[in-house]
């Protein structure tokens, strides 16, 4: 269960600390006051999108605390389980604190156990931790996906589900692969012979690898050999042909300093460089000797080092402009051709792919479609039970599916990620008037009924701690307002539950009643939260009536005599 909710400089909150009770948790108050704030700082809790102008005004960042208790239930293995994926040890008390904090940027930070997290895995954790159904969903039900969807929620059918959409992706991928390979068999034609050309143009040039840095440096010394010539035969001459030479004139300074040495022992070390670099100038002269004598000009040889220099240049324009470009792109153009001559893209292959995808495809289809039918019965006569309680005890329901499904092609191509064949709630409000789609039913506090009993009913299923309920009884008058707050009683039986409700007759069944109220102090607004307790529930209730018809205090205190003569008893704390 939530603990407690700690929120601050959220929008118009500056700051508000909630302590819910194990039970129905009411919130009210008037339209503007900033109900809406504490829904959203749930729904960062959640994990969902932020916005850098959430953060209040004056403000750099906006944060929310909320502490939960994890008992030993059922139903917060779950988030037991997801806590030790999350932060990789078990929880090592009862209270897991969850914090997020968002800057004017939008950018978020998240801790989980006083541990850095991803917002990733504070929607892993709190998928386990926290349901809201918002006032919107009303209407969101009413499509035919989020109806399939609500029915495979009720039966516990969402892994059917998953099986018979990837069966049908690989089936539409089978049925692609086979069109597009019928069509493009001439574009693939095409491209092998246009490898085939391309390898054959690598295979002419021959290029090897390192060999444009061997043209060039060979290049230049053929463009430029006079001129080396002239410039190797004057070094050879400083170094040991000439008159004085570079090595005579070291030979003499070695003798004197190794004369010098015998006196000076100082001396002993120069002696020891100069034999040094005696070494290397007759390394030098040497290695100068024999380049020059290498160094004749040979035209045959110039004119093929311009020639293949200008092949490999030109095949490096095209291919390259790097050596190892050039390689990569011959190995790529390899590969293909290979996987154009030897792909398994033969028509009786392509048909047989097809084949195979379409028996998994019905196979996965008529599962899912059993298993729908069998759940549906339970969902009618539960939903049924709940209205009956909503004052529509004449209202039937029931889950409508074609009666055969669709087989081969027709199947992948009817069929949709929600299932092979539409799922349609119906409701007869009326003895003898036909079944008509819930999406079509006229009256708004009808509509409501319906949704709340659908609601209701999946609340029995559900396994997360904490269900929200935003205005679900906003089209729903004041005289069904008794039978909506116990049916929410009720699901409070089971979970932790907080109602946004505009309904003194639902808020009469409060464990525990919070008003939201905005007020403006020192030229500035503010939303603040306050729990409510004794006469001042009964002041908000009658608040909350208002107009012409509004109850006396006397009868707003029958109200919550009557809402809590019929409550439900509340579960063990932290189940």
């Amino acid at each position: 269960m939530l603990q407690s909710l700690h929120i601050r400089d959220l929008a118009l909150v500056a700051s508000a600390e909630l302590h819910l009770d194990d039970g129905l948790n009411v919130l009210s108050g008037a339209t503007g006051g900033g109900k809406s704030l504490v829904l959203g700082a749930l729904e960062l809790l959640r994990g969902e999108r932020a916005r850098g102008d959430l953060v209040r005004h004056g403000q750099d960042e906006l944060r929310v605390d909320a502490e939960f208790v994890l008992g030993s239930g059922e139903r917060t293995a779950a988030a037991r389980r997801a806590v030790r994926e999350v932060i990789g040890q078990e929880l090592e008390e009862d209270v897991l604190l969850v914090s997020r904090i968002v800057d004017r940027r939008g950018r978020s930070r998240v801790r989980i156990d006083g541990r850095p997290a991803t917002l990733r895995d504070l929607r892993t954790l709190s998928e386990h931790l926290v349901e809201i159904h918002r006032q919107g969903e009303t209407r969101s039900l009413m499509r035919a996906e989020i109806q399939a969807e609500t029915l495979d929620a009720f039966g516990d059918l969402a892994e059917q589900r998953r099986a018979f959409a990837s069966a049908l992706r690989s089936a539409r991928s089978a049925v692609e692969c086979a069109e597009q390979a019928r069509g493009d068999a001439e574009l693939d034609r095409e491209r092998a012979d246009l490898c085939r050309a391309r390898l054959a143009e690598f295979e002419a040039v021959g290029l090897v690898e390192g060999e444009l840095q061997q043209l060039e440096d060979e290049h230049r010394v053929l463009a430029n050999l006079d001129a080396l010539r002239a410039d190797l035969s004057r070094a050879a001459e400083a170094l040991s042909d000439g008159e004085p030479s570079a090595s005579e004139l070291v030979g003499e300074a070695l003798r004197a300093l190794e004369a010098a040495g015998e006196v000076d022992a100082s001396m002993l070390s120069a002696r020891d460089q100069v034999t040094e670099a005696r070494v290397h100038i007759e390394e030098a002269a040497r290695t100068a000797q024999s380049r020059l004598g290498d160094l004749e000009f040979d035209p045959g040889r110039f004119a093929f080092v311009e020639e293949r220099l200008g092949t490999v240049r030109r095949a490096l324009d095209r291919h390259g402009p790097t050596e190892e470009e050039y390689f990569a792109r011959a190995e790529q153009t390899q590969e293909e051709l290979d996987r154009l001559d030897g792909g398994d893209s033969s028509p009786e292959a392509l048909e047989k792919a097809i084949a195979d995808s379409i028996v998994e495809l019905e196979s996965a289809a008529e599962t899912l479609d059993a298993a729908r039918r069998e759940v549906s019965a339970g969902l009618r006569e539960k939903i049924e039970a709940e209205l009956a309680d909503l004052a529509m005890a004449d209202a039937c329901f029931r889950v409508a599916m074609p009666e055969e499904l669709p087989a081969g092609l027709d199947l992948v191509k009817r069929s949709t990620v929600h299932g092979p064949v539409p799922v349609d709630f119906e409701v007869q409000l009326n003895p003898g008037e036909p079944f008509t789609p819930m999406r079509d039913t006229a009256s708004g506090g009808e509509t409501a009924r319906i949704v709340l009993a659908v609601k209701k009913c999946l609340a029995d299923q559900d396994r997360v701690p904490l269900i929200v309920f935003d205005e679900i009884d906003s089209e729903v008058g004041g005289r069904l307002g008794q039978q909506i707050g116990e049916k929410l009683k009720g699901v409070a039986a089971h979970h932790q539950v907080l109602i946004v409700t505009h309904l003194p007759q639902v808020a009469a069944f409060a464990d525990a009643h919070f008003k939201v109220e905005k007020v403006v102090e020192g030229g500035r607004t503010t939303s603040s939260v306050e729990r409510l307790e004794g006469a001042a529930i009964d002041r908000e209730l009658e608040a909350m009536a208002g107009g012409a018809e509004a109850p006396t205090r006397r009868a707003t205190s029958k109200t919550r005599a009557t809402a809590k003569k019929g409550s439900t008893p509340k579960k063990p704390s932290g189940a």
